[in-house]
């Protein structure tokens, strides 16, 4: 949401009572629909990878790997487990993937990690980017309504993660991409459908289903799918 945005939505809110609080909100996300300038082509949709809990550093390598290989890997979002960052961040450095740690600011200064994915309040997020400056990428996962995630979107996160396992996630994301500029990740499809449809919602990063974990077969079959269903601007 930009400045004039911002400005906007404090006007109506002011002049408006609290019980035409939703009636205002969607007067405002009309006037930004209709002053919107044509959208150029959406970015290409690039791989966003979490391992599952608990799976084994060698393992975790392995499919990375191949991942990295066969489709366009942005990010490796990790756990503050030393085994699992002493094994893969060289790999990520090597392919040029950015690492994130799940919720531990003070792990991911130490292990020289890009920067931390927040699972709990926007409040962390922001005191993330106090802690570890303006260079590290902050992301935050949103959950509830659409005014949480439009207050979320007023801070500097980097990205705003919506898990699309549920209708309420898949609903805040294709609500999401017209109105916004800050990217936005899918989290959580269960398998290779969910994924595309999550990338012809607009999802600027998808997280493939936990099969891409299996093995390094499955990681390359999954990664070169997804990475080829998001290429939007093929060179």
């Amino acid at each position: 949401m930009n400045k004039s945005d911002r400005l906007l939505e404090h006007f109506i809110t002011r002049v408006f009572p609290v019980s035409m609080q939703s009636i205002s909100t969607n007067f405002i996300e009309l006037i930004r629909l209709m002053s919107k300038k044509p959208a150029e082509i959406l970015p290409n949709c690039r791989l966003f990878l979490m391992p599952p809990s608990g799976m084994a550093a060698d393992a975790v390598a392995a499919s990375l790997s191949a991942a990295a290989e066969a489709g366009d890997v942005a990010c490796l979002v990790l756990p503050p487990d030393k085994t699992l960052t002493d094994k893969l961040m060289p790999i990520a450095q090597e392919k040029d993937i950015a690492v994130l740690i799940v919720d531990d600011s003070r792990f991911a200064a130490y292990e020289k990690a890009d920067g931390v994915h927040i699972t709990t309040a926007i409040e962390d997020a922001v005191a993330a980017h106090k802690a570890l400056g303006r260079n590290a990428s902050i992301g935050f996962v949103a959950s509830g309504s659409r005014h949480a995630a439009m207050q979320a979107g007023e801070t500097d996160i980097d990205y705003i993660a919506f898990d699309v396992s549920s209708p309420d996630g898949v609903d805040l994301l294709t609500w999401w991409v017209p109105l916004f500029e800050v990217p936005c990740v899918a989290l959580g499809a269960a398998d290779e459908a969910a994924c595309l449809e999550a990338i012809a919602s607009g999802a600027d990063f998808i997280m493939p289903p936990a099969d891409l974990w299996n093995s390094p077969d499955e990681a390359a079959k999954l990664a070169g799918t997804l990475t080829k269903a998001g290429e939007r601007n093929p060179a």
